[in-house]
């Protein structure tokens, strides 16, 4: 009996080729849509799971809050993974990494800069698991003065060489030795080392003083034993802070928590501040299989609404078979038959097409997507769910409504009256309207605010200014050397340096704060130091005071400078006089405030601006070059002369640079790549929904040919009869708008919300969805009426 269905569905599709085609293409288009969906999904949800012990491993996380300001960072103290170890026998294992930043290696007299360099200890790979192709994970990094690489870095450092026990000097002149490459890390890692160097190099770091417990600058991991109770591990933590943490900062209302970060959640659920990588969001994969969902309904209400537009092609069909004793249930089982063909051939065309798409999607998303995703279980569970939906609801509604005609009605030539439920296929398509509608919405706003954060003044000129990095203190010593030869540039105006750059963290630390009321008082204070040219250089206005000038000598030894932001903390009402004394020592000499910058945007927009304090720091590594072109072709030539004279001081240095405009977008780089894959789906949710409206429009025309031959008999012009068959669908549109207006306002908000800054709801976009719904609406259901207004009403009338 299956391969009898089987076969009248095959049939019944070779019968009627344009409908079978747009139901396939339709279902194609949805699947393969939502498989690309399913493949981002799943390559956001396996961070870090490739690691053996991933169950078992914790990251600890410090959740600060000051009398003032309250903030979460994934660093920790030196000592704390130690304690753990020797003082909770849950605690199998640790292994901590501190960020060694942009590393400058020496090799053979020619230097490499890598990101990404780590200190770690020895026991990194007892907890993680790199797979090392030379070199013994175990004992590579035991010895001080170890380094471990990964393939990348070996090929571009050694060639085809062997690596192993060769040397790599630092700019502080300090040797490692090569003792393990290892694989390159996966992509869906939250933390990428392209080189480790052993922790036990650093003194400090292996004999931590007491003093260590407050400085928060690694990150810590443990490796709990099997069994433990993780969540009854970190109710024992308050105990550490108790011990050894509240004794340095009770005394000045710093309250300290740590708390225990499952590894795998870490990529899609932190809000710490300082991770290694770019953190997800897992609201946004929630939005996503939301996305999917409505793709795969939009594409089934396609199908149900073609295949009872083509009810009156079949009811003679369904009339004879019932005739001839076919029972209901065998009519059901037909059309779902033809429904999961449908489905078969749609899921295997956009496997396909999603294995021959992929490459170009992750190359026009920035992604990593792997085609051995596609032969994931996730996926192809994914797969099969898909199938089941698509297939059985997809059909269900269609089986039922097509078996239910009466065969005596039938055979007369009608059908019969009341079966079916127009009712409910309006409904179906005002579901599809209203989905549309918020797809639009949510992509106009997303774009309006991927578009404030590349326009919003960021309180800087980050237009044409270059950046670029010295490392080490024989570099920075050369720095007046190369910033003379840069400023007989006529194009280049400006040269400051500072100790980090927009887009990028700052240091903090405790000092004591002149108070409004001129008492001293201990804060936490974000620092960040720059030369005498880096307030002209980057744009930033001096609101009040003066910036810092060499023909002041105390500006080397007592002077600061602060934000507008950090004026407003203290409440200040002349800001100029004001003192700070670093750290919270009163021998320390004081610090005057001799100017006020105009806030600018340090982080992203994300986040608020905070209080900067600003020291003169005359070694500090960020160089950055202010260029002012007067056509397109002086960046260029610029960039050239900057690299010429690069080479000039620095030889064996290759010259690696930046602009600070796009440095600071990449800030946003995760919601642009979220913002582009929305907007393609809603691009591909808008084509679908138009081949339901097709299917729709189809079934109102084919329903009403008799009723408007009679019209046209009667003196009905052709406008009247398109009219007549677009009204229904523009009221549906505007009935949709209503809910779909509400849902939009309310999440698109609530998303705008989690910006610090961000535009304004935009309602005219309401307005503009609305329309180019109703558009698309008119003109696919026009066709449809065109088509039936211009026919033969003889043709109508003759059939009785």
């Amino acid at each position: 009996m299956i391969k009898n269905y089987f076969t009248i569905a095959f049939r019944n599709f070779k019968r009627q080729p344009g409908y079978t085609f747009l139901n396939i293409f339709g279902l194609t288009i949805g699947i393969a849509a939502t498989l690309f969906i399913l493949l981002y999904i799943t390559e956001e949800s396996r961070f870090d799971t490739h690691h053996e012990k991933a169950d078992r491993i914790y990251r600890i996380s410090s959740d600060i809050t000051e009398p003032d300001d309250h903030f979460r960072w994934s660093s920790t103290q030196i000592p704390l993974a130690a304690t753990l170890k020797q003082d909770y026998p849950e605690v199998e294992e640790f292994v901590r990494f501190v960020d060694n930043g942009r590393t400058r290696l020496e090799y053979k007299n020619r230097f490499y800069f890598e990101e990404k360099v780590f200190l770690a200890d020895s026991t990194v790979c007892d907890i993680f698991t790199y797979n090392f192709v030379k070199g013994n994970p175990e004992t590579a990094l035991k010895e001080p003065n170890s380094i471990a690489i990964n393939e990348s870095v070996s090929n571009r450092i050694f060639g085809n060489n062997n690596p192993m026990g060769e040397t790599l000097k630092t700019p502080s002149g300090r040797e490692y030795k090569v003792t393990g490459v290892y694989e390159d890390m996966p992509l869906h890692s939250h933390l990428i080392a392209n080189a480790i160097i052993s922790a036990n190099s650093n003194p400090g770091f292996m004999n931590p003083t007491p003093g260590s417990w407050g400085g928060f600058n690694l990150y810590t991991y443990v490796l709990l034993k099997e069994g433990a109770n993780a969540a009854a591990f970190a109710e024992k933590l308050p105990q550490v802070i108790e011990k050894h943490v509240a004794p340095i900062f009770e005394r000045f209302d710093i309250k300290i928590k740590y708390e225990l970060v499952p590894l795998t959640s870490i990529h899609l659920t932190s809000d710490f501040e300082g991770e290694p990588e770019p953190v997800g969001q897992i609201g946004f994969l929630y939005i996503f299989a939301i996305v999917a969902f409505f793709i795969l309904l939009i594409a089934c209400i396609n199908y149900m609404n073609l295949s009872t537009a083509r009810a009156t092609k079949r009811s003679m069909e369904v009339g004879i078979r019932k005739v001839l004793g076919s029972e209901r249930r065998q009519l059901i089982g037909q059309f779902l038959a033809e429904s999961v063909l449908f489905t078969l051939f749609a899921i295997v065309l956009s496997y396909l097409l999603v294995l021959f798409l992929l490459p170009a999607f992750n190359q026009a998303f920035d992604l990593s997507l792997s085609r051995s995703l596609l032969w994931s279980k996730q996926v192809l569970f994914g797969l099969l769910g898909i199938g089941l939906l698509t297939g059985v609801l997809g059909g269900s509604y269609p089986a039922f409504y097509l078996s239910s005609f009466e065969p005596i009605k039938v055979l007369k030539g009608s059908l019969a009256k009341g079966t079916g439920n127009p009712k409910f296929r309006k409904i179906l398509v005002s579901v599809q309207f209203a989905i549309t509608i918020f797809m639009i919405i949510g992509t106009g706003i997303i774009f309006d605010q991927m578009n404030y954060l590349r326009n919003k003044d960021l309180g800087f000129d980050k237009e044409h200014v270059l950046t670029f990095n010295l490392q080490g203190r024989q570099s920075r010593d050369k720095y007046p050397v190369i910033q003379s030869k840069l400023l007989q540039h006529p194009k280049i105006t400006s040269v400051g340096t500072s100790t980090t750059s927009p887009g990028d963290g700052f240091g903090k630390n405790l000092m004591n704060a002149e108070k409004e009321d001129g008492g001293m008082e201990q804060y936490g204070v974000d620092l960040y130091g720059v030369d005498y040219d880096f307030f002209p250089t980057m744009g930033i206005e001096i609101v009040a005071g003066r910036n810092y000038s060499r023909d002041y000598g105390t500006d080397t030894t007592s002077a600061v400078m602060v934000n507008e932001s950090m004026v407003k903390r203290f409440g200040w009402t002349d800001p100029i006089g004001k003192k700070f004394q670093f750290g919270t020592n009163d021998t320390l000499p004081m610090q005057t405030v001799i100017g006020v910058v105009k806030d600018f945007h340090q982080s992203s927009l994300y986040e608020p601006i905070s209080p900067l304090l600003f020291y003169l720091g005359q070694n500090s590594p960020n160089v950055h070059v202010r260029i002012n072109p007067t056509n397109p072709n002086d960046l260029a030539q610029t960039i050239n002369v900057i690299e010429r004279e690069w080479s000039s001081v620095f030889p064996n240095t290759p010259f690696e640079y930046d602009f600070v405009d796009s440095s600071f977008m990449e800030l946003y780089q995760s919601d642009q790549i979220r913002a582009n894959i929305f907007t393609l789906f809603s691009i591909l949710m808008v084509l679908i929904a138009c081949l339901g409206l097709l299917g729709l429009a189809a079934f109102s025309a084919e329903q009403r040919t008799k009723e408007i031959g009679i019209r046209k008999v009667m003196g009905a012009r052709t406008t009247d009869i398109i009219y007549l068959l677009t009204r229904d669908f523009v009221f549906l549109v505007s009935l949709a708008s209503i809910p779909a207006f509400i849902v939009a306002w309310y999440f698109m908000n609530k998303w705008l919300d989690t910006f610090a800054y961000h535009t304004n709801m935009n309602y005219l976009l309401y307005l503009i969805a609305f329309i180019a719904v109703a558009i698309i609406t008119i003109l696919t259901t026009g066709y449809h009426a065109l088509q039936v207004a211009n026919s033969n009403p003889i043709n109508a009338l003759k059939q009785e």
